[in-house]
């Protein structure tokens, strides 16, 4: 019941205090509903994000296409999750397999960042002024920067890439898993006459280990990241 309290305080008190706009780094993804859909020269990705943390804001996930700067919003592509509006737990540890087009090329996870400015660095924090009733705090959100060794796909035109499961752990790490095949059946039924892309290359240090529960805003509360 408390944490349920928390929730709902959040959304009809803090949010409005951060300070500033709202800001969305890099280019969020267009996405597509099934293979038809795809414009000529570009490639379907089918990916899911999900988070063990309670998200107070929209979960950034960033991926740098190979060849490109991350401080180029043009060359970082923006793949989101956010908690429903209606719900006072958390609802992003729960599958959302969606689809997407995008263009040719090998696509490297550089970072994740809620309520972020920019794409943080490698190992970088983002750091946000919350305004509450005691004043103005500088506070923590959940966010990483990651070196080059780590999970990348390829994209091809006229193909289709499953990128497979991030997930946002209580760790402050992106890792990742396969799609389970019941959660995967109604998509792929969808991109069935698309050629498969190559398989992700996941570095073994990004392959969730644990198993993982769904954090509410209580468990995290006042937590620096």
């Amino acid at each position: 019941m408390r944490s349920a309290i928390l929730s709902l305080l959040l959304v009809c008190l803090a949010l409005p205090g951060w300070s500033g706009v709202r800001a969305d780094p890099g280019t969020e993804v267009d996405r597509v509903s099934r293979a038809s859909a795809v414009d000529a020269g570009l490639g379907a990705v089918v990916i899911s994000i999900r988070s063990e943390l309670f998200l107070e804001d929209t979960l950034g996930v960033y991926f740098l296409r190979e060849g490109g700067e991350v401080s180029n919003d043009a060359d970082v592509v923006r793949f989101e999750r956010r908690q429903g509006m209606l719900s006072f737990g958390n609802d992003t540890l729960r599958f959302k397999v969606r689809s997407y087009q995008l263009r040719p090329g090998t696509y490297r996870l550089v970072a994740h960042g809620v309520s972020c400015a920019k794409v943080p660095a490698e190992n970088e924090r983002c750091l946000v002024d919350f305004k509450g009733i005691n004043g103005t705090e500088e506070i923590s959100r959940p966010s990483r920067g990651y070196p080059e060794e780590s999970p990348s796909f390829e994209v091809r035109a006229g193909e289709v890439t499953y990128a497979g499961d991030f997930i946002l752990t209580a760790r402050n790490t992106i890792e990742w898993a396969a799609i389970p095949a019941d959660e995967l059946r109604r998509t792929q039924r969808r991109f069935v006459n698309m050629r498969r892309a190559p398989e992700p290359v996941i570095p073994g240090e990004y392959r969730l280990l644990y198993g993982l529960t769904a954090r509410s805003l209580e468990d995290d509360w006042n937590r620096r990241y």
